[in-house]
């Protein structure tokens, strides 16, 4: 005597999910909050103490000379010394670059991977490239997040040092008028560095799921770069030598900067080296579309 099977029992549990009601903000609100994790990341903020020791110490290191400076300016000029002997232009122009491209550069390597490579470790990317989420609004969101501490931390101490030497001078206003034009040249150098060293970062980084990885690639392409520009530059000479400087990418944002302000020094025009950062700049973001243009698949 055979049965006939019977059919399989179903249950159907409410389990109270429900359809989004609300409103729908679209690519700009998902690239705001890229943006926001981003720079949040990069400053270990919404984390534990000894995430934030690293950002912040990079950040104080690049305030220091900003810091002693405005102590020095405020102490010479409460004893009626004169400030024009502690050239404080120098400071907020090319000279603090000499200066603020190593910390910024340590911070670009140790928290640049900061941006990619966590999410390409923990295989959480497919979650973002949904509509109308592109990987390359994803790429471009972390790249300004970033980009914004950089030029944050380039900025903030050549403001404060700007702003003391506007109010402890003799007639502020007349200061004022007289250099009208330091902060914008300020601003374009800050803006290329900090350009540069984010996109560099970023597009080194997206090789490797593996933070130390990264940041070791990151700061050996610098040091690298520069110390194979010296070493060519002293082997050889005349015209040769000049072009050979280019490789040493951070002497060549120097002369940028030194262009930016009225004094540049090199044997080739600024235009040269201009030319090479968005060459460098344009490159990084080569690589960065090419290495997530099949992020979806």
């Amino acid at each position: 005597m055979t049965t006939e099977p019977t059919a399989p029992e179903g249950q159907v549990f409410d389990l109270g999910y429900q359809r989004f009601t609300g409103e729908r903000e679209g690519l700009g609100r998902a690239m705001r909050a890229i943006w926001r994790d981003s720079y949040r990341s990069a400053l270990g903020l919404g984390r534990s103490l000894s995430s934030k020791l690293l950002p912040f110490g990079l950040i104080i290191l690049a305030l220091f000379p900003a810091v002693i400076t405005m102590v020095i300016a405020g102490f010479v000029s409460s004893f009626g010394g004169d400030l024009a002997d502690l050239e404080l232009e120098d400071f907020t122009n090319r000279a603090y670059y000499e200066f603020a491209q190593i910390p910024l550069l340590l911070f670009a390597g140790m928290l640049g991977p900061e941006m990619l490579c966590p999410d390409r470790r923990s295989g959480v990317l497919v979650l973002y490239f949904v509509r109308p989420l592109t990987p390359m609004n994803y790429v471009a969101a972390r790249w300004i997040g970033f980009f914004t501490v950089m030029l944050g931390i380039l900025m903030l101490p050549q403001v404060l040092v700007y702003l003391t030497q506007l109010v402890i001078a003799d007639n502020p206003w007349t200061w004022f008028s007289d250099h009208l034009d330091l902060m914008p040249r300020a601003a374009l150098s800050a803006v290329i560095l900090a350009m540069l060293q984010t996109t560099v970062a970023l597009a080194i980084a997206s090789f490797t799921d593996r933070r130390a990885y990264a940041a070791a690639a990151i700061l050996g392409f610098f040091f690298l770069t520069a110390a194979v520009g010296a070493v060519l530059v002293d082997v050889l000479d005349g015209t040769a030598a000049d072009w050979w400087r280019l490789v040493n990418i951070l002497g060549a944002f120097l002369q940028v900067n030194n262009w930016a302000f009225g004094v540049f020094d090199g044997a080739l025009s600024g235009y040269v080296y201009i030319a090479e950062m968005v060459v460098v700049i344009a490159a990084g973001w080569a690589v960065l579309w090419w290495r997530y243009r099949g992020a979806t698949e």
